[in-house]
């Protein structure tokens, strides 16, 4: 039984962390210009009629879940027309080339975006999607 437990525990050890996903605001989570993946073009989409841009970052370290996307849009409380942006972060990487959206009837924006995540085998598999909701009208993006 002793020699079962310390197996477990020793395979807990070496299993990479895990991260749960959250918005923050891009000055929260250091993401800033040197953190896009490049080339900028191919990791880059626009949604909403150009509204809403979404880049690719990687914050470097931890590697295990480095990755994610910081969200530009409108700030609809900027009297001159500024900017919010946003940051998820906490997988090996994504593919914002791939990734979908519609269009609620509320004006509601939906984007999925694929992602890779490490395996125990320090491999990057196929995890499972970013799912952003944005809220043009209120500058809201929340994770579903």
């Amino acid at each position: 039984m002793l020699l079962r437990r310390l197996a477990v525990l020793s395979v807990l050890a070496l299993a990479p962390p895990a991260y749960a996903l959250e918005v923050q605001s891009c000055d929260d989570a250091h993401a800033g210009i040197g953190e896009l993946v490049q080339p900028v073009s191919a990791n880059q989409r626009t949604f909403a009629d150009e509204r809403v841009l979404i880049y690719a970052i990687d914050m470097v370290e931890p590697v295990c879940c480095a990755g994610g996307v910081a969200v530009v849009m409108p700030d609809a409380e900027d009297a001159v027309g500024g900017n919010k942006c946003f940051a998820v972060i906490g997988v090996a990487s994504v593919q914002v080339s791939k990734a979908t959206a519609q269009q609620d009837a509320d004006k509601t924006l939906r984007i999925s975006i694929p992602t890779r995540v490490f395996n125990g085998a320090e491999e990057a598999v196929d995890g499972d999607p970013i799912k952003l909701r944005i809220e043009l009208e209120g500058s809201a993006l929340t994770l579903e």
